[in-house]
């Protein structure tokens, strides 16, 4: 009879992950974990299955034939036991819920969070909610949120912490050389939100603490007009680590740039939230610590 292989659902979570993203490093930052953990993780996968997964293109990691096939066996994998969690172990979980996030976090962390969420929970009703971080405090203490998810530079206290990643220098490949000088004739050209932050705070504050001069010269209301502002030349600007797109490159102090705290995220729930709030708070914590 021949041997069964079991395959870790965690396994195929990160691989399609990989896939979606196309490359290690960033699903890494969506998973909240190390990139050697998902090597090694992916590493297994293929040792379990005897082939090789993955192999690297123009626009980054793609599936090798083999790959492309047990994609889409992994997705129905993964829809079936997200859905099975729900049904099977709470099946009288219903109800509604409303969160609130960082619009940044919220699409590129937490939607996908979420859409397994609503597969393992069918009956729960979800609003999500996004906006600067005083407004989502405002409307938590007024309890119209009942979940809300806050990102800080340095370290959260008093809350599930859900990780953190690098704050970096980035500016498009291929920038031209004026845009990246840092000169005390010509001030660093930079992108930034037009609302104060402390992402904003933290980059103005360790370029003046090193002493170089710089001048605003775009200025947005979100994140997603930060990357299309770098992206397309204008300046350097300052992102987490999972926010970088393709076509755009960090900088480092090779380039005469100070170094630049982390950026941590954590969750708070009210404590009369109820219990789809609750289910909801456990999943994400667990998620994001690797556990489900």
């Amino acid at each position: 009879m021949p041997h069964r292989r079991n395959i870790d659902i965690d396994l195929l979570r990160s691989f399609v992950t990989i896939v979606e993203v196309k490359s290690f490093t960033r699903a890494a930052e969506r998973l909240l974990r190390t990139q050697s953990a998902i090597s090694l993780q992916m590493k297994r996968l293929e040792e379990q299955l005897g082939c090789r997964l993955f192999e690297r293109g123009g626009r980054g990691v793609e599936p090798t034939q083999a790959g492309t096939m047990l994609l889409g066996y992994a997705r129905r994998i993964l829809a079936a036991n997200d859905e099975l969690v729900g049904r099977m172990a709470e099946p009288l979980v219903e109800g509604a819920v409303n969160v609130g996030s960082p619009e940044g976090f919220a699409t590129e962390h937490l939607a996908p969070v979420l859409a397994r969420f609503s597969r393992a929970f069918p009956r729960v009703k979800m609003k999500v909610r996004t906006g600067s971080i005083k407004d989502l405090e405002a409307d938590f203490q007024a309890g119209q949120l009942d979940i809300i998810i806050e990102t800080s530079v340095g370290t959260l206290n008093g809350a599930h912490h859900l990780g953190q990643e690098a704050l970096l220098w980035c500016v498009a490949d291929g920038a031209e050389p004026e845009v990246t000088a840092v000169s005390s004739d010509d001030p660093l050209r930079l992108v930034c939100t037009n609302e104060p932050c402390q992402v904003r705070q933290a980059k103005l504050s360790a370029l003046d603490g090193a002493g170089i001069p710089w001048r605003i010269v775009f200025e947005t209301s979100s994140r997603a007009g930060v990357q299309a502002a770098v992206g397309a030349g204008l300046g350097v600007g300052v992102l987490p680590r999972s926010s970088m797109l393709a076509g755009m490159h960090k900088l480092n102090s090779a380039e005469g740039l100070p170094p630049l705290p982390d950026i941590s995220t954590a969750l708070t729930i009210r404590p009369e939230a109820g219990l789809v709030a609750e289910r909801l708070q456990m999943f994400m914590v667990n998620v994001f610590e690797g556990h489900a």
